[in-house]
């Protein structure tokens, strides 16, 4: 079996994905409002209302995507 030669590639890409994890959760909660996570699919509860933000194309991808669509909710 290979050994694979680019572990920081991938600790790379982990450790961005918690920075948009914590930037997405940090931008909704500076405006009162909560992220959910549902069986892959995050949601925007605001007030009241849950809306659908996104369901991604790739879970590695989940937060980055959701950080791209909450931008633009917001339009920050």
């Amino acid at each position: 079996m290979r050994k694979r030669h680019s572990i920081e590639k991938a600790e790379w890409s982990e450790t961005r994905e918690n920075h948009y994890h914590t930037d997405s959760k940090d931008m909704v909660f500076s405006f009162d409002d909560r992220l959910i996570e549902v069986d892959g699919t995050v949601y925007l509860k605001r007030k009241e209302v849950q809306m659908k933000v996104i369901k991604p194309l790739k879970r590695k991808t989940v937060w980055y995507e959701t950080w791209l669509k909450i931008k633009e909710i917001y339009n920050t």
